[in-house]
């Protein structure tokens, strides 16, 4: 008879080898209606997980063990002194998931310093905007019911909005209680078949090819001559509202009140560019293959044109493709980044040099006039449906 923690042994790898043929999504669904009670409520809840998180790590080799998530009231640090605070909200099985993100935190540490990284203590936090809702087997601290969502130390059952994009099919691996300026949210992890995502993008392709050039003035240049520009600033919004909050004397409730407003503003540009990049995303999809060039954004970034790269967050873009690029490896293809594309004349190959200046490649060669983003996305094109062997994205 197998020992428990033989079985234990024997469902994780059986676990693993189900995970191969799947693929993880993260859904994001919206709590509704919520009273001025239930909110006051979620926020001393966000509040108790933080004073428990920060209780633990003031005193880890001593607080950080298995009976801990048991504890009724911490001690925390206020101006005056030391006080103990009771914790009425918090569930059990949410402060087992908190030590849980504890030990990856320290492990994560660990591993950082054995890479020769230069690594300091975990840091106390001023607030926890993400609680862990666990679940053991069939058990789950979260459950639905029709459009509600069952939330473990809470007797109401929340309406949600956002369940119709979760399909019937998902197993359900986990999920997180987060909050956010523009209210509280579930992250549900799920699992879906492999062979069932590469099906539902393969019946939206068009049998075409496509070169993708990433720029700074216009952000996405095809190959079919195709140009996609966006940018999303800073909003004149959000600069009265900084200069607001530094007239504000710190700690106050109008201090605070300002400062939550500002979140909200940085949380609607943050969303107006994710929005962007899911079309961009979306568009490029359609394609049965995609070759872009591996630039380093991060060096545009810190380079001439950290402000146009941080308002398009163009760097999504390459992220993303890497990880379609996992899942369906023959139809993403990464061109090396010391490829001189812009240089090189797309109809016969000729090198020549071009100043950032000049927005047209004239090729010395054969006398070719085009626009030189184009010229650059047809020679990735190229080098990404002749260079399928060099390919350090798959």
């Amino acid at each position: 008879m197998k020992t428990r923690a033989e079985k234990i042994k024997q469902a994780i790898k059986e676990t693993r080898e189900k995970r191969k043929k799947q693929v993880c999504k993260v859904y994001q669904l919206k709590l509704q209606n919520l009273t001025d009670k239930d909110i006051e409520r979620f926020n001393r809840l966000f509040l108790e997980a933080k004073w428990f998180y920060n209780y633990v790590i003031a005193d880890i080799p001593n607080r950080l063990k298995y009976e801990t998530y048991k504890l009724k009231e911490v001690e925390i640090k206020t101006p005056e002194g030391f006080e103990k605070r009771e914790l009425m909200i918090i569930s059990s099985q949410m402060k087992q998931g908190i030590l849980e993100r504890i030990i990856k935190n320290l492990k994560a540490l660990k591993s950082a310093k054995e890479n020769g990284s230069k690594v300091g203590r975990l840091n106390f936090k001023s607030e926890v905007n993400s609680i862990p809702l666990k679940q053991y087997g069939k058990r789950r601290t979260y459950y639905f019911e029709g459009n509600r969502i069952k939330i473990q130390g809470f007797k109401k059952k929340f309406r949600v909005l956002g369940l119709h994009q979760i399909p019937e099919n998902a197993e359900f691996a986990n999920a997180y209680f987060v909050r956010k300026p523009s209210g509280f949210y579930i992250h549900v992890t799920c699992y879906l078949p492999k062979e069932q995502v590469i099906n539902e993008i393969k019946e939206k392709q068009i049998d075409e090819p496509i070169g993708v050039d990433l720029g700074v003035k216009d952000q996405l240049t095809l190959s079919n001559g195709e140009k996609i520009r966006w940018q999303v600033p800073e909003t004149k919004r959000l600069k009265r509202l900084q200069q607001s909050l530094a007239r504000k004397k710190k700690g106050s409730k109008n201090y605070w009140k300002v400062l939550m407003k500002i979140k909200r503003e940085y949380e609607y540009l943050t969303n107006k560019r994710k929005d962007f990049l899911n079309k961009a995303i979306a568009l490029l999809k359609r394609f049965k293959f995609i070759a872009i060039q591996d630039d380093s954004i991060k060096g545009w970034q810190e380079g001439l044109f950290g402000k146009q790269v941080q308002n398009s967050g163009i760097g999504g873009i390459t992220a993303r493709l890497r990880n379609l690029a996992t899942l369906i490896p023959e139809m993403v293809k990464f061109v090396p980044k010391f490829e001189p594309t812009t240089q090189t004349c797309s109809r016969c190959g000729h090198r020549q040099k071009i100043s950032l200046s000049q927005r047209v490649f004239k090729c010395e060669k054969c006398g070719l006039e085009i626009d030189r983003d184009i010229n650059s996305a047809l020679v990735i094109l190229k080098l990404g449906l002749g260079a399928g062997k060099e390919n350090p994205a798959v």
